[in-house]
């Protein structure tokens, strides 16, 4: 099999969906040709993030279900070098894809990208286990919201067959609370290690807004050109300067 990296969460609106994609167009622009499997049934969004709503034909379930082939599922999105694909969520919130049809197609697509990443729906629902079954690695994406916190360690519980790594995403101390005084405890209560801290960013609603890419010199891309660094392998020291 490839490598497939899940991004999941354990609610929703953690920016999972977000750190997805720009996590996608950080590994481009450090040659990775990368695909990005949306599985968010019934919530498609990845499209909009990215610019190409008005070419997405067929989705995901299209070619699952035959009505397609491969080729014909996967959209080309808006990079310098064409390295970034999208294969976009079914618009009917009832679908589930089958393991091996998914298997099936990761195995497909094995030989012409370096990275496939799947954009988990949030919770976690039998979609959630589909792709627990089939990644090589994992994601956990949480905020500082005690909710969020407990969910992901949830999520983590659940993914013991390939320890998750853990973001902390629209980091802020004002978000701290009694029961989440810092972020050692935040990493405690979740039970994963700690790969990156992504500052709360004003910059990123409003570039997603528009399907656009936040600043280069914004805090939060600074943060995700580091976690891509990190996932192919360099050593690269969080910048606690970022944090507030």
């Amino acid at each position: 099999m490839p490598k497939i990296l899940l991004v999941t969460s354990g609610k929703g609106g953690t920016g999972k969906t977000t750190v997805s994609m720009l996590l996608a167009h950080a590994l481009c622009r450090r040659d990775r040709n990368v695909l990005l499997i949306e599985l968010d049934s019934g919530l498609r969004g990845l499209d909009l993030l990215l610019g190409v709503s008005d070419r997405v034909v067929y989705d995901l379930s299209d070619y699952l279900c035959g009505r397609c082939k491969p080729v014909k599922a996967v959209t080309v999105c808006d990079v310098p070098k064409g390295n970034l694909h999208l294969i976009a969520a079914p618009s009917d919130r009832y679908f589930v894809p089958d393991p091996n049809a998914l298997a099936s197609l990761l195995r497909g697509m094995s030989g012409c990208y370096d990275e496939l990443i799947l954009d988990a729906a949030a919770g976690l629902g039998r979609g959630f286990d589909v792709a627990a079954s089939l990644c090589t690695s994992a994601l956990v994406v949480t905020t500082p919201d005690p909710v969020s916190v407990r969910d992901a360690a949830k999520a983590v519980s659940m993914l013991q067959r390939t320890p998750p790594r853990l973001i902390v995403n629209k980091f802020s101390t004002r978000q701290l609370s009694a029961d989440l005084p810092n972020l050692d405890s935040i990493i405690d209560t979740v039970g994963a290690q700690l790969i990156s801290v992504i500052p709360e960013d004003p910059a990123l609603p409003q570039a997603g807004a528009r399907g656009a890419l936040p600043p280069a010199a914004s805090p939060a891309m600074g943060e995700i050109e580091d976690l891509a660094r990190r996932l192919l392998g360099e050593r690269v020291l969080l910048n606690i300067g970022r944090l507030r």
